[in-house]
């Protein structure tokens, strides 16, 4: 959300000659999600330039088509209101630059907005994040998306990620049953190839679900997570840890920071926030020599580097259980002496 002022003869951009807007008045700009910034507003823009006109059922049905239309190709849609401030309505505002203004102009000024249009922003997954989803899926590790984004959005861009093989047979928070007893619920088992299918849920979903239903849940090998909030993120890692298992987490804001923590292992990309690679165990990066004139090698994050890190680790690993191994061995074949305390000493001393 913005606010400004002008004291320009020509008028700000979002601004209609048909407005009643003084040299003097603030002009309020705001963007944010369709389905929550849609309920704070009242008009629309004239689609041929014209007045505002109300926002009735038609218009809103309209938007909601072209919204989850582009949601459905995996654009982020945004959408731009406006509303002209008078001068006399600020008079009773605290000042711009108090700490207060924010509540006050999102509980007096933030209403009554009138729709600029939709933007649709893409940002296609990189090109070496499905072959990662498959080499990790091979590895007997499960991969889930947690995201702020709208539903549409998330499970798009999840099908174009390898994350959900078939968009076409998701299943819901009606498709889990809140009165199934937790200890007849199926398991997830790695090695079965008959599993439900894709997962799709959301914040306020999660809100509602109860134990049975976090059960069945955790079973599914393909899970999208949509709208949901950094609490609600925190949760999600702890309901699988209480299952058994073992959660790697990864993010790059500040918001995440609280799961990165909680997480058994808590995964940054480089090109992050600090706060966010304090908090993670792992950082991925990768290095790379950029083409200019000084050839400088830089950093940058590449989540195909997590496939060298879960090689690495489980060669350690590896390498730890055969030297338990072998030490073991050592002390189970090693003979029992039987002689007297004179005789173990004497040969204590012809060992040494």
């Amino acid at each position: 959300m913005q606010l400004s002022n002008t004291t320009s003869h020509v008028l700000p951009a979002p601004v209609s000659p048909h407005e009643m807007y003084n040299k003097d008045d603030f002009m309020l700009m705001c963007k944010g999600a369709p389905d929550v910034l849609l309920k704070r507003c009242s008009h629309i823009n004239h689609p041929s330039g014209g007045a505002a006109i109300p926002l009735c059922d038609d218009s809103i049905a309209r938007l909601t088509r072209v919204q989850e239309s582009w949601a459905a190709k995996g654009q982020r849609v945004l959408l731009l209101a406006k509303r002209s401030v008078p001068s006399s309505t600020m008079s009773f505002a605290p000042s711009i630059d108090d700490a207060e203004f924010s509540d006050y102009a999102t509980a007096h000024l933030n209403i009554g907005l009138t729709i600029v249009g939709l933007v649709g922003l893409v940002d296609p997954p990189r090109p070496d994040i499905p072959e990662t989803v498959r080499i990790m899926r091979g590895a007997g590790i499960r991969f889930f998306m947690v995201t702020g984004d709208f539903a549409l959005t998330a499970v798009a861009i999840a099908e174009q990620c390898g994350i959900v093989s078939d968009a076409s047979r998701l299943h819901r928070l009606a498709d889990l049953n809140r009165d199934i007893e937790v200890s007849s619920i199926y398991k997830f088992d790695p090695e079965s190839l008959d599993l439900p299918s894709a997962l799709v849920l959301s914040g306020p979903d999660l809100m509602e679900m109860n134990d049975s239903q976090w059960e069945q849940a955790c079973q599914y090998r393909e899970i999208v997570f949509a709208r949901t909030t950094p609490e609600q993120k925190l949760r999600i890692v702890k309901e699988f840890q209480k299952r058994d298992c073992v959660v790697g987490m990864t993010g790059d804001g500040v918001n995440d920071a609280p799961s990165l923590k909680a997480a058994n292992v808590g995964i940054a990309m480089g090109g992050g926030s600090d706060v966010a690679m304090e908090a993670a165990d792992l950082v991925l990066l990768e290095r790379y020599a950029s083409q200019t004139t000084a050839f400088v090698s830089k950093l940058i994050s590449s989540f195909s580097s997590i496939v060298i890190a879960v090689q690495y680790g489980r060669t350690v690993f590896d390498n730890l259980k055969k030297v338990s191994f072998y030490t073991h061995q050592l002390a189970d074949d090693r003979p029992v002496s039987t002689s007297s305390p004179q005789d173990h000493s004497l040969n204590s001393c012809q060992s040494s």
